[in-house]
């Protein structure tokens, strides 16, 4: 048993002899190592909250990376050096300065060059390997940014970087990165002709899709480089529909949501991108919801086919029923309205459509003057996609829809623009 324990410290101790050897072959790391230790003692009680404790100990591990990154990067280029100095195809050029921004800060590496014996061209054995060129973007920092670029303005962009990694990136940088990325999400969508996997899939998807109008403004740049032109003066605003789509797993917390201000079709694909990342399969039963507006059905309908299923939301349908209630008093017009929906949960769509008739307004009446000739037509033209009965059968389906955070914003904010479709 002694033997065994006196085996296991050898072990240790040689292990620890051969760390020891290696932190001093990179002292930088070293330093940062011992810093590190320097907090977790905290012998000067420089570190009493736990708070200011954690911010310390974020900034040495940032400290360290950019370290740890600049060592690696000084390491390999010498490797990569060495093997070309050993080929005859290669013969030595000059130095170049090598740069490159990270989540951990830019890192500077003094690249050796080298020229092709046979073609004279210019070769950087270590920008090749490691995939990078000069202040090129690390695709991780690429990834931060975009990530935010797709959450704030391109202008808050470097204030969350410098919150979140403590480094400082320009706002055109920001902005041309976040833009390359969203191109190619672009180009890859178009590019590829989405389709249903030939697999079971998951049992069950909600969608949803829905329309609002939103702002575009636009400016005429200046024809003449030495001319200076006021481009607020300029600007022209126009509205273009963005359409919005929404899947969802039944009882999942979280959904995948998709946006274009391009075409209808366009809004399709995005919507069976997002069914496929969900786990559509040719089994899956897919369960629509929203306002019933005809490009949505036919979308969603010609999408999915046979596995597809479309109800109207409900509150939206109520909201309909709500302006149309009559009654001399607030109380009856409750009343009314309450009645209506026990109807239409027990797909009594003709006893609420007969209610309406009894209250009809004369055609002469223009449509914003007469709410109960405008839900009964909306009813009528949506007599199929009316079956609550059979949704409130099925436990996993919901009645009204989920909206995307990011419909309900613009509604918000451009309340004027929003038209219902009778």
């Amino acid at each position: 048993m002694s033997e065994l324990i006196k085996d296991s410290v050898t072990a240790q101790n040689s292990s620890s002899a051969e760390l020891a050897e290696r932190l001093q072959a990179h002292p930088n790391v070293l330093a940062r190592v011992s810093s590190i230790l320097d907090i977790i003692e905290n012998q000067d009680n420089n570190c009493e909250t736990a708070s200011g404790t954690e911010l310390k100990i974020i900034s040495e591990l940032q400290k360290m990376g950019n370290e740890a990154l600049q060592d690696w990067g000084n390491s390999q280029q010498k490797k990569k050096a060495q093997a070309c100095e050993k080929s005859n195809s290669w013969r030595r050029h000059r130095k170049k300065l090598l740069s490159w921004p990270s989540l951990f800060g830019t890192i500077q590496v003094i690249e050796q060059t080298f020229l092709g014996v046979e073609n004279g061209k210019v070769f950087r054995p270590f920008s090749s390997s490691a995939q990078i060129h000069c202040r090129g973007y690390s695709l991780p920092l690429q990834r931060a940014i975009t990530d935010f670029g797709a959450d704030v303005s391109f202008g808050r962009i470097p204030e969350k970087l410098q919150e979140h990694y403590g480094i400082t990136v320009p706002i055109s940088s920001a902005q041309a990165i976040t833009q390359k990325h969203a191109r190619e999400v672009n180009i890859s969508q178009k590019k590829e002709e989405p389709l249903i996997p030939n697999i079971d899939g998951v049992e069950q998807i909600i969608t949803e899709m829905d329309g609002t109008m939103i702002p575009i403004v636009k400016t005429t740049p200046a024809q003449d480089d030495d001319e200076i032109t006021d481009r607020r003066k300029t600007r022209e605003l126009s509205w273009k529909e963005a359409r919005l789509s929404l899947v969802r797993i039944p009882k999942a917390q979280e959904g995948i949501i998709g946006g274009t201000v391009g075409t209808v079709s366009e809004a399709g694909k995005q919507l069976l991108h997002s069914a496929i990342r969900a786990g559509i399969g040719r089994n899956t039963k897919v369960h629509g919801i929203g306002d019933g507006a005809s490009w949505i059905v036919n979308q969603i309908m010609g999408l999915f086919g046979e596995n597809a299923r479309y109800l109207i939301d409900f509150y939206h349908l109520c909201e309909y029923l709500a302006a149309a209630a009559p009654g001399a008093n607030v109380q009856q017009r409750k009343d009314w309205l309450k009645q209506q929906k026990q109807e239409l949960k027990k797909n009594q769509v003709l006893k609420v459509l007969k209610n309406l008739s009894k209250h009809i307004e004369p055609e002469h009446i223009a449509d914003k003057f007469a709410p109960v000739r405008v839900c009964s037509r909306y009813i009528k033209n949506r007599l199929e996609y009316l079956d609550y009965k059979g949704a409130m059968g099925a436990s996993h389906i919901c009645l009204a829809a989920y909206k995307p955070v990011s419909v309900m914003c613009m509604r918000r904010h451009h309340p004027q623009n929003v038209q219902r479709r009778g």
